[in-house]
């Protein structure tokens, strides 16, 4: 292959390269839209896509954000931790960000926010509800990869149908 073909080559990658993210992204927001939707409406949480023959290729998941605890508070979380743990308390006035963070992670995420060893409440700290799932996990099945390919090289999987290159029609 000489540098003029080369160059016409990676300039077609590239349009196609682009194309596929294009038309990748758009069904990952579909997929997480009807996810949810499932999700709200069936409980469903992972779908199996499979190939037009029904071989299973993958399996796409929610992926479910945890609650978690944030301080609200500044003042009032740092004179209680000056309070009951004041060796974690820096001159400057502060709680230690990684002791905070360590901290927090073990705490429920409930309101109110309560030290799991005593049961006090934890002036400053409050919870924040998980926020709906941003994002799907997509793992291949093993060989699915492969079948792909042998479904494509085939005939099987028609890539004209399934990338629409001119943005809409077959």
């Amino acid at each position: 292959m000489n540098l003029k073909d080369s160059a016409t080559r990676v300039a077609v990658l590239r349009v196609l390269r682009d194309t596929v993210n294009a038309a990748y992204e758009a069904e990952r927001r579909t997929i997480l839209d009807g996810l949810r939707a499932a999700r709200a409406e069936l409980a469903l949480k992972s779908i199996r896509a499979t190939l037009p023959d029904h071989t299973p290729i993958a399996t796409i998941t929610l992926i479910d954000p945890q609650p978690v605890v944030m301080v609200a508070d500044e003042d009032a979380f740092i004179a209680w931790v000056a309070a009951n743990h004041p060796g974690e308390v820096e001159t400057l006035v502060r709680v230690r960000p990684g002791w905070q963070r360590e901290f927090l992670t073990h705490l429920a995420a409930l309101d109110p926010v309560a030290d799991p060893h005593t049961g006090e409440v934890i002036p400053g700290l409050t919870a924040v509800p998980a926020p709906a799932p941003r994002s799907f996990s997509l793992r291949l099945l093993p060989g699915g990869p492969e079948e792909v390919t042998r479904a494509w090289r085939s005939g099987r999987l028609d890539l004209r149908r399934l990338l629409a290159l001119d943005g809409g029609e077959t």
